[in-house]
């Protein structure tokens, strides 16, 4: 969470820096527009794995300004907050790997989860910059083109399971033990994780708009469209895969689960969102 409020704090300076610049010539040039905007519904986060999504919504609100070379074409940028949420499901989810238990002896820990549901939440703060194209008259057609960065400033996950059952195979008896509890062998039901943070890396989109500009009197304008955000670089760099369910050896032994985001059943993990957006415009 510190990195996320970190990259918050550090990145207000220039956007209160920018976005007072672009104020300050907008009462003496009319060549500019200044929006405010709110989208969605749908905004998640999309990556490669065995289990079923299931795309969340989210909302992005956020505040653009725009220079017009003519009246036709306009560049532009802006700074915008847009929340991701995603669930991944499996039916039955296992895994097996070496160890050693509180007695320092190895031993290969298994688990099997049945009926796994994480659900992932993301906040992100936007920059957008884009070039916008738009038609004559006082209802316009206009398409929008440009790209991203994001920087995360919250991310958390809770997960749950029907049954989780762990075991240890200690090959030097040709044995597996299913219990006891306090050694981290049992099996139980409706598993429920807290709410844990989870870290994720700078986000780089492509962003596309297009849709209806509607002027209201000489100076104001109403904008309802459909946009498309993709996400062009992985945002969770993991540098070791992690098992779903990790063995800790301290007795009794308590057991972690990790994030789908970290074990080897996600990878190229992306955001995404789309959906209409409705701005507000002064020129």
């Amino acid at each position: 969470m510190k990195k996320y409020i970190r990259n918050y704090i550090a990145s207000l300076p220039m956007l209160t820096l920018l976005l007072g610049s672009c104020l300050n010539s907008y009462a003496q040039d009319k060549k500019q527009e200044i929006s405010i905007s709110v989208g969605g519904p749908s905004s998640f986060l999309k990556y490669n794995t065995p289990g079923d999504i299931v795309p969340g919504n989210g909302i992005n609100a956020g505040i653009r300004y725009s220079y017009y070379l003519n009246e036709g074409l306009s560049i532009g940028i802006g700074v915008e907050y847009q929340t991701y949420n995603s669930d991944v499901k499996f039916l039955a989810v296992g895994g097996q790997y070496n160890t050693v238990d509180a007695e320092d002896e190895a031993f290969q820990f298994r688990y099997r989860a049945t009926n796994l549901r994480e659900e992932q939440k993301l906040g992100y703060v936007n920059i957008p910059i884009g070039i916008q194209f738009e038609t004559p008259g006082t209802s316009k057609l206009y398409l929008a083109a440009g790209a991203k960065i994001g920087f995360a400033t919250s991310g958390s996950y809770e997960s749950k399971m029907d049954n989780l059952t762990t075991s240890g195979y200690y090959p030097q008896y040709n044995v597996e033990l299913f219990s006891p509890a306090f050694a981290g062998f049992a099996s139980t039901n409706n598993v429920k994780t807290s709410k844990q943070d989870i870290d994720t890396d700078v986000s780089y989109s492509a962003t596309f708009e297009t849709g209806l500009k509607q002027s209201i009197g000489d100076r104001s304008a109403i904008y309802i469209g459909v946009y498309l955000d993709y996400g062009l670089n992985n945002i969770y760099d993991k540098s070791n895969n992690k098992p779903l369910v990790e063995y800790t050896p301290e007795l009794p032994v308590v057991l972690k689960n990790n994030s789908v985001l970290d074990s080897p059943f996600a990878n190229d993990i992306r955001l995404v969102s789309y959906g209409l957006k409705l701005r507000f415009a002064l020129r």
